[in-house]
């Protein structure tokens, strides 16, 4: 790890009370086409679970996959926090929508499944606030039918309501929750925050984080972090040694 990782992890380390949220895919797990069959590092998943059961520490998965199938990838359990659909969704509850929303929703879905209709690659996803076009497999075999689909999605009217483009997907919510509010109402019961993400979604947390905390952008690509590791293994070492650091200072 560079100098600057090691400098914040003795920050992290001695922080009053850290609040440490995670990205999922890309972070935790690596990206794989079949989204369901990701299998998390395990050194990571270890470091997260002992950091933990430490006082004055929260650890949260906060990924866009909606909850169920977070857990359903994430081995992950209380005490570490899982939160879905980039906030919305959490173990204690989450975002009620309206008539008109699930109205949307359920738009989104007829005109995306139009233009998969004749690509048995590409699929749609349905979550509790978003519909979400996939094209990761479909790219691996024609990557300009799968750049099709998704400039065409791109062009869906959305009314205003949210977008987001990711790795090989576009997402449509219903409603505006992204994973920077979602950070920014819960940090403030902490003393210092890291946060480590790899995709645009993870970009809408840095402009949050304030000085004392850390951000992580995992691989490449322009990015409002502070700090850059290259590939999930770096991430797990960080999370190792984050948790061997502030267990000492804990004791």
């Amino acid at each position: 790890m560079t100098p600057a990782a090691h400098h914040a992890i003795a920050h992290l380390a001695q922080a009053e009370r850290l609040l440490l949220a995670t990205d999922f895919d890309g972070t935790v797990a690596p990206l794989r086409p079949d989204p369901m069959s990701v299998i998390a590092n395990p050194t990571t998943v270890r470091a997260l679970e002992s950091l933990a059961t430490l006082p004055n520490t929260e650890v949260v998965v906060l990924s866009g996959r909606h909850l169920d199938g977070l857990m359903q990838v994430c081995p992950l359990r209380e005490p570490v926090v899982l939160v879905g659909s980039h906030g919305a969704e959490q173990t204690d509850g989450g975002l009620v929508l309206s008539d008109d929303d699930e109205a949307y929703l359920d738009s989104i879905e007829a005109t995306l499944m139009g233009l998969i209709a004749d690509y048995p690659l590409a699929y749609i996803e349905v979550k509790p606030y978003q519909r979400v076009v996939h094209v990761a497999h479909l790219a691996e075999v024609d990557p300009e039918a799968a750049l099709g689909i998704l400039d065409a999605a791109r062009q869906i009217e959305t009314g205003g309501r949210p977008t987001t483009d990711g790795s090989n997907i576009v997402e449509f919510s219903a409603v505006e929750f992204t994973k920077g509010m979602w950070v920014e109402r819960r940090k403030r019961d902490f003393t210092a925050t890291l946060f480590a993400g790899d995709d645009v979604t993870d970009e809408s947390v840095f402009p949050y984080l304030s000085h004392g905390d850390v951000g992580i952008k995992v691989g490449e690509g322009a990015t409002g972090a502070s700090l850059r590791l290259d590939t999930i293994d770096e991430m797990a070492a960080f999370y190792d040694s984050l948790s061997a650091a502030r267990g000492a200072a804990t004791v």
